[in-house]
């Protein structure tokens, strides 16, 4: 059995009083008095399920969809745990019941609008699935490099993607953050699913990064790459990202594995 080092920064940046984003760390989540928290080093034993939850549609409606997605993911943890259930099989069950609470909230609380973004790692075996929602990302730092593994479900990525807009007119345009799949959003939709990826190997010396977008809008591939080598990343990023402006909720989950 494979262990690992998991790291996490949260904070609320220089602008938002109130932190929407949630994480989940097996069963363990945000505690909703704390907008500000750090953990270092927990080590952790396959298998392992960590995410991060970017919460949009103002104080209530963002901050309970991100909280309720997190903590479903916990549900979902022990769901994978108890039965030896396949992750890829399971997660349009979690996007589903995500959404269902997430709209019964809503609705109760007459809010117009709120939904989540999430990115995933499910790591068992020493191999890690990936899943995503929306525009929060996963990261890879291997051998000094950095890697982006997921897509941002964006109306820029989707006019990139058609050879609309170039990439740095896509990274540019305010269309950047206006979200094409979230949890909450209409299940009618062709893209009410979460996005899987080919299952990566984790391997001595590598980072998985998992972050909101508040984390990479401040800061650039090369400075996340060269902070990421940073014995304590993921502190340096959240503090790298307050002093480039701190524009929105910042959180970062790193996960190494353990020497």
């Amino acid at each position: 059995m494979k262990k690992y080092n998991v790291f996490l920064s949260t904070h609320p940046g220089r602008v938002r009083t109130v932190n929407e984003d949630s994480f989940v760390i097996n069963e363990i989540t945000k505690d909703i008095k704390k907008s500000s928290m750090n953990l270092r080093g927990l080590g952790m034993d396959e298998p392992l399920l960590c995410g991060v939850f970017d919460g949009m549609g103002g104080e209530k409606g963002g901050f309970e969809a991100s909280d309720t997605a997190a903590l479903v993911a916990s549900e979902y943890y022990r769901y994978l745990t108890g039965s030896g259930g396949e992750p890829e099989r399971s997660i349009h069950d979690y996007v589903k019941n995500c959404t269902a609470l997430i709209k019964k909230y809503l609705y109760e609380n007459k809010l117009s609008r709120g939904g989540t973004t999430f990115v995933m790692a499910y790591v068992k075996n020493g191999a890690a699935r990936l899943f995503s929602m929306g525009d929060s990302r996963i990261y890879l730092s291997r051998g000094g490099s950095l890697y982006r593994l997921s897509r941002d479900h964006t109306l820029a990525e989707k006019k990139f993607e058609a050879n609309i807009f170039t990439r740095e007119e896509a990274d540019r345009s305010r269309e950047s953050h206006v979200l094409t799949r979230f949890l909450g959003m209409n299940e009618e939709s062709a893209d009410f699913r979460a996005e899987s990826y080919p299952i990566l190997t984790l391997n001595s010396g590598d980072r998985l990064l998992l972050c909101s977008d508040g984390l990479y809008d401040m800061c650039g591939d090369a400075e996340l790459a060269a902070l990421l080598r940073e014995r304590d990343a993921t502190i340096a990023l959240r503090d790298a990202a307050l002093k480039n402006g701190g524009a929105d909720n910042i959180t970062c989950l790193m996960i190494e594995p353990s020497a």
